[in-house]
């Protein structure tokens, strides 16, 4: 699967959500996602690194099934075009992109707790 692409006006209307902080979700969100920030920005590609970033993408997966389900909505809508990962990419830059994946999947899941969005396919604009 390639890039997923979300509706810019939906991902800037998620942060704002997680800026208010007006649910007690919306604080874990920010947390979340500032922790996801901090493993990216200071990522080296050594395996204590990959291990710890492993770690907080298995726990972010698991407090967040919406991840989860917009992989699957994107590699359906991927597979409807033909589109295929051809190819491959080393632990460290899978982790990377899993992390950043994970960002989206936190905000999908702000916006359907705000009722924003009654599915994350209303988030997904296009995957390529």
């Amino acid at each position: 699967m390639g890039m997923i692409h979300f509706y810019r006006e939906k991902v800037e209307l998620a942060v704002k959500l997680i800026d208010a902080k007006s649910k007690y979700d919306d604080i874990k969100a920010l947390n979340d996602v500032s922790e996801i920030n901090m493993m990216i920005n200071t990522a080296k590609p050594t395996v204590e690194f990959v291990n710890l970033a492993k770690q907080l993408n298995k726990r972010i997966i698991e407090d967040y099934p919406e991840i989860d389900e917009m992989h699957i909505i994107a590699s359906n809508m991927a597979n409807s075009v033909g589109l295929y990962q051809g190819e491959t990419c080393s632990e460290y830059d899978a982790i990377l992109k899993d992390l950043n994946s994970d960002i989206y999947g936190i905000l999908a899941s702000v916006l359907l707790k705000h009722g924003e969005i009654s599915c994350i396919k209303e988030f997904i604009e296009s995957v390529d």
